[in-house]
């Protein structure tokens, strides 16, 4: 860059110093050449010298005026940026009480604002769910090594028997059944991104799995399976069979003595039921019953119902629980 260029002189000074002077010098000269032009132009009324002081008098009166006008423009401009650059400094902290405010505006420089705005939101969410995840993790996890490191404890001192070595089987199991959840959560964008394996998915096949998966559960709890045959949707075979096994593992340790899984078709829809005749779910849980991390009295990690909506969201459906006279229902609307 060359030494005598106004972005060499003018690079390490505001910018709106930068656009008042650069607007001024264009100003400045278009209204000299104006003015050079009107002197030649001018009908030969009066004297040179009059008509010269008239047109030093116009020259002077509109460099003044685009000098104003081009602060103004300036000022206009940079402005918004000045108060998100002392903004972002102090954000730079991590001080996230201070708000990048979204503006009115929707030209270009409102449309980076409102951006920096969400990306700070964003942001916030994200070290949120950070803190709450490594509570629910250190929680999560430490309860069934605990359990594993009491039970051997004991199993060594003499006072438990073989009953330990079922026991410890147990919390693994648990244990492996949370790390995969949590795997499964970090891996989302690979596994969600996938459009491109979209096949015809059969409902009735997913709740046959799910009927094999869970039918030596603990509870002895019976699992129907009443969707049609000819019910298919268009997705992820993986993932939907996630969602089902979630759903239903949900309502294994809930339920009392069934779950039923139903089928119909609603115009472009498949809408799948999950029933069982568990106790209800209060009101003010339902609003939170597919959180990140939100778990019941029987809950694990609180990540079973997150993934299943997560699933169910990126197969653009929807998914929601609603109780009924006998117990509690899951829906699920899929697309044909």
């Amino acid at each position: 860059m060359s030494r005598l260029s106004t972005k060499y002189w003018m690079q390490n000074l505001p910018l709106s110093i930068q656009i008042w002077v650069e607007l001024a010098l264009l100003s400045a000269l278009s209204v000299l050449l104006v003015s050079l032009a009107a002197l030649l132009l001018l009908p030969h009324a009066g004297s040179g010298a009059q008509r010269l002081r008239l047109v030093t008098e116009l020259l002077l009166s509109l460099m003044i005026l685009d000098i104003f006008i081009a602060k103004l423009v300036a000022r206009r401009i940079t402005e918004p940026f000045e108060r998100l650059a002392e903004t972002l400094a102090k954000v730079r902290g991590k001080n996230w009480d201070i708000k990048i405010v979204q503006v009115a505006r929707r030209d270009e420089i409102g449309q980076i604002i409102n951006t920096l705005s969400q990306i700070q939101r964003n942001v916030v969410e994200i070290n949120e769910d950070e803190e709450l995840f490594y509570q629910s993790v250190s929680h999560g996890l430490k309860t069934p090594i605990m359990v594993i490191q009491n039970c051997c404890a004991a199993y060594h001192d003499g006072i438990y028997g073989d009953e330990a070595i079922d026991i410890i089987m147990k919390e693994s199991l648990a244990l492996e059944s949370s790390i995969k959840k949590l795997l499964y959560v970090s891996s989302f964008d690979h596994m969600l991104g996938k459009r491109s394996e979209f096949t015809q998915v059969p409902l009735h096949q997913c709740a046959q799995t799910c009927q094999r998966r869970f039918l030596g559960n603990e509870r002895k709890i019976q699992l129907l399976n009443n969707v049609p045959e000819h019910c298919t949707v268009l997705g992820n075979s993986e993932t939907l069979q996630t969602v089902f096994d979630n759903i239903v593992e949900n309502g294994l340790r809930y339920a009392e003595s069934y779950i039923c899984i139903s089928c119909q078709e609603e115009g472009e829809f498949c809408h799948l039921i999950f029933e069982n005749d568990g106790a209800p779910i209060p009101p003010q849980i339902l609003n939170v019953l597919f959180e990140k991390f939100y778990k019941g009295s029987s809950g694990n990690f609180g990540l079973g119902l997150y993934i299943a909506r997560k699933i169910v969201q990126f197969h653009g459906g929807e998914i929601w629980a609603d109780n009924w006279e006998r117990g509690v229902r899951f829906h699920l609307l899929l697309k044909k």
